[in-house]
């Protein structure tokens, strides 16, 4: 038989995890996103300089 006590903890755990760093994952996904286009447009003006 399965052990209801696991699944019923899932969730907490899940609640528990935090990124570790800048305190939550809308923040971090804020950063990744933003280093992103930075990036981009970083290659685009070298790609511009250099042609």
């Amino acid at each position: 038989m399965m052990n209801t006590e696991n699944e019923s903890s899932l969730p907490e755990k899940f609640n528990e995890d935090v990124p570790p760093i800048l305190g939550t994952w809308n923040k971090l996904y804020l950063f990744v996103l933003v280093f992103h286009a930075l990036l981009i447009i970083l290659f685009y003006l070298f790609t511009k300089a250099f042609s």
